[in-house]
Formats: C-alpha cells, sequence, structure tokens
C-alpha cells in the first residue's frame, strides 16, 4: 500500500457560499449557518465514502470561511483588488489577480486567543463516518502575520508566547478528538520568499513552528504533517518558483511528516523538484501532490501513477501521495466546484493504487 492524504479544503455549495456572505453581513443568524454547514459535511463525507480504496477523510473544511484566519471571532477575508493603496494588514498578493489582506490584531483582542479551533466541527464528521480522518490547523507562522505594530502594555515577545500556546491547543484539541493525521497549513512559506529574498523571514517562521514542535510529545508531533504551496484561489496563485529555496529550509524544521507540491510545478521541473527534496530530506517523510489544483482537466490514474513511479526511482523510496494543494481555500471562491474536486480525489486513489500494483507495494 502507499500512504495517501488530503489537503484538506473542498469547494463549498454556493447556497453555502451565500449564507456564509449573509452571516457575515449580520443577515444570518449562527445557528441558521451551522444547520447549513451541518449538511455540507455530511455531503462531503458521504463522496469520501464513494471513492473506493480512499483511506482517510476531512470535513472539507467547509465549516471555514477560510484556512487562514478562522481562529477569529468571524475570520473572514474578502477579495480585494491588486496592489491597492492604504492597506493596513499583511496582504497576499496572487499574481496581479486579487488580493487577501489579513486582519490586524487590536489592544482589545489582546491578550491573543483563539475564538475557533480546529477540532471544532469533528464530531459532525464522526457522525457521518467511521473512516480515519484528517484534521487541519494553521501555522504560527501565518498567524503572527496579525501583529503589525507595537501594541501598548502587550509586546510582540508576549504575542509569540501566546501565539505558540494557542498554536499547540489547537493541534491537541484535533488529536484528543480523534484525529488519525493533523495538517499544519504553511502556505505562507512560499510567499516569505517572495517578501524577503534574503531567506530571513522564512527562517523566522520555521523557527516558530519549532516552537510548537518543542511542546508536543513524540506521539503527536508524528502526527502532524506540515503543508505549503504556492497559492491555490480563485485559480491563481501567489507565487511559483522558488521550491529550491523553500523546501531545503522547510525540510530542516522539527517535523517529522511534510507535504510538498510537485505536480504543479510543471513537468519540465519534476526531476529538479525530486533531487531538491533527496538532497534535503534527513530521514523525514514526505507526501508529494501528484495531482494538480490547477490543472481543470482531470489527470488519468495512468499519469498519476507515472508520476509516483518517477518519483520512486529518484527518492529511493515511494513517497505519500496527495493533491498539491486545497482546492478552495476561501469561502468565496466560485471558481471550482466539489464534483470537480472530488473527480480530482478519486483519480488520485486509482493512481496510487495502479502505482502501488506496478512497484509490487501491494
Amino acid at each position: 500500500m502507499i500512504k495517501q492524504t488530503p489537503v484538506g479544503s473542498l469547494p463549498r455549495s454556493p447556497k453555502l457560499q451565500e449564507a456564509f456572505n449573509a452571516f457575515d453581513d449580520g443577515n444570518l443568524k449562527k445557528t441558521e449557518l451551522d444547520k447549513l454547514i451541518d449538511v455540507e459535511i455530511k455531503d462531503v463525507v458521504t463522496n469520501y465514502e464513494k471513492i473506493e480504496g480512499n483511506p482517510i477523510i476531512t470535513t472539507g473544511e467547509v465549516e471555514k470561511p477560510n484556512f487562514l484566519t478562522y481562529f477569529l471571532e468571524k475570520g473572514f477575508i474578502k477579495l480585494g483588488k491588486p496592489n491597492q493603496k492604504n492597506r493596513k494588514g499583511f496582504t497576499i498578493e496572487f499574481e496581479g489577480h486579487h488580493a487577501r489582506e489579513m486582519a490586524v490584531l487590536q489592544k482589545e483582542q489582546t491578550p491573543f486567543k483563539f475564538t475557533h479551533y480546529g477540532d471544532e466541527w469533528l464530531s459532525t464528521l464522526k457522525k457521518y463516518s467511521k473512516k480515519p480522518f484528517k484534521a487541519t490547523v494553521i501555522a504560527p507562522s501565518a498567524v503572527s502575520l496579525i501583529y503589525k505594530d507595537e501594541i501598548s502594555g502587550y509586546s510582540k515577545a508576549q504575542f509569540i508566547k501566546d501565539l505558540v500556546n494557542e498554536c499547540v491547543s489547537d493541534v491537541k484539541k484535533c488529536i484528543a478528538s480523534g484525529a488519525s493525521e493533523v495538517g499544519m497549513d504553511m502556505t505562507e512559506a512560499t510567499y516569505a520568499m517572495k517578501v524577503d529574498k534574503t531567506g530571513k523571514v522564512l527562517k523566522d517562521m520555521v523557527g516558530l513552528v519549532d516552537l510548537v514542535c518543542d511542546q508536543l510529545s513524540p506521539e503527536d508531533l508524528n502526527k502532524v504533517t506540515l503543508h505549503t504551496c504556492f497559492g491555490a484561489d480563485n485559480f491563481t496563485n501567489h507565487n511559483y518558483s522558488n521550491f529550491q529555496d523553500v523546501y531545503p529550509a522547510l525540510l530542516k524544521s522539527k517535523i517529522k511528516n511534510f507535504h510538498l507540491p510537485f505536480a504543479s510545478l510543471g513537468e519540465g521541473n519534476f526531476e529538479e523538484v525530486l533531487k531538491c527534496i533527496k538532497d534535503n530530506l534527513n530521514g523525514k517523510f514526505v507526501y508529494l501532490g501528484f495531482v494538480s489544483h490547477l490543472a481543470k482537466d482531470v489527470e488519468t490514474p495512468k499519469r498519476v501513477a507515472e508520476r509516483i513511479e518517477l518519483a520512486n526511482g529518484i527518492l529511493g523510496f515511494t513517497p505519500g501521495v496527495s493533491e498539491c494543494c486545497g482546492y478552495s481555500p476561501f469561502c468565496n471562491d466560485l471558481t471550482t466546484t466539489r464534483e470537480w474536486a472530488f473527480e480530482k480525489l478519486r483519480t488520485r486513489t486509482e493512481g496510487a493504487e495502479l502505482a502501488a500494483s506496478k512497484l509490487g507495494l501491494n
């Protein structure tokens, strides 16, 4: 058998997206939104159950307004125009297409504490399925971006201490809820090199992840998979050229399991990507995205299997199999459908089974 894992997020239905917008505008009660989320999670689980051979499921993160700031009271991040002036929060530019601006921590929100955690809807998933499941949380490096200006009476150092404690709690809550795996999303790692080519920002971000690792038991740490990607929002990305810098930096962290993009980096780069990973792996385990989230056409199982065989030949072992990125990290992305995403998940599973047969791993 070849290990497999999903990234996490799946497209929300148009009805749920409308409900999120209404709730954000104050026109829908939380109880009504929760009813729709329950229905959505049931649909996600039902579709996962239909994929023969798929070993692990998620909620699809449909309960979250987005993967990046779900921990805030509401946590919504609206679509914005690129290169706007007078922004207050840290902003991610998506290749001149649009932008996402993060919230800025205010004094009245201190001391910092999560309002929502990654385990919040896992009981609903367990109500509809007995399969092993993966929970998802945000990396401390991403959360750190909300502290922009010095806050009187609440230093950056104290914020970091509170932040790390909250991220540790997020992971532990998910594991206590029965998660077989906890995916820690660090997509900002690739963006860090875009805003600071010296690598210092990325190094500091990895340091924050290591502080979380220091507070986890070896058993809990073995359940954490660190994921990065080059963005997946409205069928565009925020950065797409620096795996040579990012992958080695991440693989030096105290994390044991990684989840890295592969297929979306382009056929011409495959061997270079694999050699980069091999040279820096240092005994860590890696899942690779053998299915691209940016290719609208659904890959064939045969093509997925060929990519897995190539990786096996260069790495000297068979890596885990996944997609490159989540299919809908933000709740107001209408460019993809859940049906399309599940076709991608199905071809990933079938491709892994075909590769396992060819490699004699069944």
